[in-house]
């Protein structure tokens, strides 16, 4: 029994021996310092508590948005989505306060580990790329790490999108129902129906925000003639450039929701061929004007939403 014991100690210590080197730089890499001074686990956990707080509590601002802008408001003849006032009044009077957070789950399902993943890859490949070039192009790197963290994480983000979105605009009455009727009509295609659009939208967004954030810093940084600012200045800048950001992209928004909001059935013809088909019909039904519903949430979305990241 005492040699079966050994035999059996051995083993283990083998079996253990075999699985460490894995499992120890996988630790290793987890808990490794980057230039920052913190750990890529400490970015992880950073990126998806930051980007789950950010979601959870502008969620009803998103949700009027959507409303705003969603595939069945074909025109302004749809006085319930003219303002955000009709639109939280024609929510709260359908289904009362649970309505403003139509699509959270999916929405967090995403974002969070997206936003993990998006703060990882962008302290990786900047900490990475900064000390090689020279200062003059550090924009240049942000930006380009800005637009890769997307990159990487839309693959993650654009199904809960999709799913979020089309409960926001009352496609679907559940998230299980929306899930099996999308696989059902649509298979895979269906949870990531308007990704190009999205593609479209963000990375413009994400250049453009990182572009202006950068410069409203260096015009604070002359004006109160230090070289450095403290965090609730970068705070309040941060949230304008992303309000200002957020209200120029609109029209990319509006497309991308179009195209997202839009569903049918397996025979059934969508009400968008794409982004070109998309723009061109939302001219020709709302005029330009159009291009900007649902603005105002936007803006006051994207504005304190992007202040909790920077």
């Amino acid at each position: 029994m005492k040699q079966s014991a050994r035999v059996s100690h051995k083993n283990s210590k083998t079996v253990s021996a075999a699985a460490s080197p894995t499992q120890l730089s996988l630790v290793s890499l987890l808990m490794k310092p980057l230039a920052d001074g913190l750990t890529l686990g400490e970015h992880l956990i950073a990126g998806a508590i930051a980007t789950a707080a950010a979601v959870g509590v502008m969620h009803p601002l998103d949700t009027i948005k959507t409303f705003m802008q969603k595939a069945t408001v074909a025109s302004s003849s749809s006085s319930s989505s003219r303002s955000m006032k009709s639109a939280l009044t024609s929510i709260l009077k359908s289904y009362g306060i649970s309505g403003l957070f139509a699509g959270v789950a999916p929405n967090l399902a995403s974002q969070t580990p997206a936003g993990a993943v998006k703060f990882t890859v962008f302290e990786l490949l900047s900490q990475y790329l900064l000390p090689r070039v020279s200062e003059s192009q550090h924009h240049l790197v942000e930006l380009f790490s800005a637009a890769s963290a997307f990159l990487t994480c839309s693959v993650i983000i654009v199904p809960g999108e999709v799913l979020k979105q089309r409960l926001q605009a009352e496609v679907y009455p559940s998230l299980r129902q929306g899930i099996v009727q999308m696989w059902s009509t649509q298979g895979i295609r269906g949870f990531y129906q308007g990704y190009p659009a999205m593609i479209a939208r963000d990375v413009p967004y994400t250049m453009l925000e990182f572009g202006l954030y950068n410069r409203l810093k260096a015009i604070m940084r002359k004006y109160i003639g230090r070289d450095s600012l403290d965090a609730q200045q970068e705070l309040v800048l941060a949230g304008v450039s992303g309000g200002i950001t957020g209200f120029l992209t609109t029209p990319l928004d509006v497309i991308k929701t179009k195209l997202m909001t839009q569903s049918s059935g397996k025979g059934e013809q969508l009400m968008y061929d794409g982004v070109v088909d998309c723009l061109r019909k939302v001219v020709k039904e709302d005029g330009l004007k159009g291009l900007f519903r649902g603005s105002s949430a936007r803006t006051l979305w994207l504005g304190p939403f992007t202040a909790g990241f920077f």
